[in-house]
């Protein structure tokens, strides 16, 4: 704690300078220089801001619902349900979307167990080994657990040892670093694989809630990001931290 000490003609006195405050969980996000962060907090229309700089607005399509209650309420937060059958988010590429590191990070509250339902995609090559494509994060199969794809649509796979419950909310992050891929399940480390591999890069949209050939999610998405970096295990739980104050 800062001490300010104030001097007047009887003498010093001592005065308890307030707390700092703890940054939310936005800030914290923010902090760590996102290559896009989707909070998802629209309420009308069908644009999904970023809340970087980087310019990576998306588009809504199909049956969602905005507004509705997310994970964070005291720091703002709503989240968008999507109706596993027609909805979905589409983001335009960008050179700052075309990482060869990740961290995906997000707020999921399944409604329903979507059969390999997604959650984030961007380029993929259906049926694609290894450094075929991009990243992609879903559900496996229809279990409650999900699948990080690095890389490739069926090679290498890191699937979680949790399972997510229905209407409830998780916070999940996964992270590659070029050596290790590793997923993070409320602020916890839930498993890794090692995995020496790059992404392939082109132009096509990064898609949120559904694939480019179908594959929705019934779900609530709140607080999208993607960073250009493997986020540490320190900040994965100090953004956690800062969402259990509110969560």
């Amino acid at each position: 704690m800062l001490v300010a000490v104030a001097i007047s003609g009887c003498g010093a006195t001592t005065i308890a300078a307030p707390a700092s405050v703890p940054k939310s969980y936005s800030a914290l996000v923010l902090a760590d220089a996102p290559a896009a962060y989707w909070r998802m907090d629209e309420t009308t229309g069908t644009t999904m801001a970023d809340a970087t700089t980087n310019g990576n607005n998306g588009h809504y399509d199909g049956i969602v619902l905005l507004g509705q209650p997310g994970p964070l309420a005291p720091d703002g937060s709503t989240a968008v349900g999507f109706d596993g059958a027609t909805g979905g988010a589409s983001v335009p590429s960008s050179t700052s979307l075309q990482t060869n590191w990740v961290t995906i990070e997000l707020w999921i509250n399944k409604r329903a167990h979507s059969d390999y339902g997604f959650y984030v995609v961007k380029n993929v090559v259906s049926g694609g080994g290894s450094s075929s494509g991009w990243f992609e994060l879903l559900n496996s199969h229809n279990n409650g657990r999900l699948e990080f794809r690095v890389t490739g649509d069926v090679d290498p796979v890191l699937v979680s040892t949790a399972t997510l419950e229905l209407n409830r909310w998780y916070y999940v992050a996964a992270t590659y670093d070029g050596v290790v891929a590793k997923l993070y399940i409320d602020g916890k480390l839930d498993g890794t694989l090692a995995a020496v591999v790059s992404p392939a890069q082109n132009g096509d949209p990064l898609y949120i809630a559904r694939r480019a050939d179908g594959f929705f999610s019934n779900a609530q998405l709140a607080e999208v990001a993607i960073y250009p970096k493997a986020l540490s295990a320190e900040r994965i739980a100090a953004h956690w931290q800062a969402a259990s104050a509110t969560h």
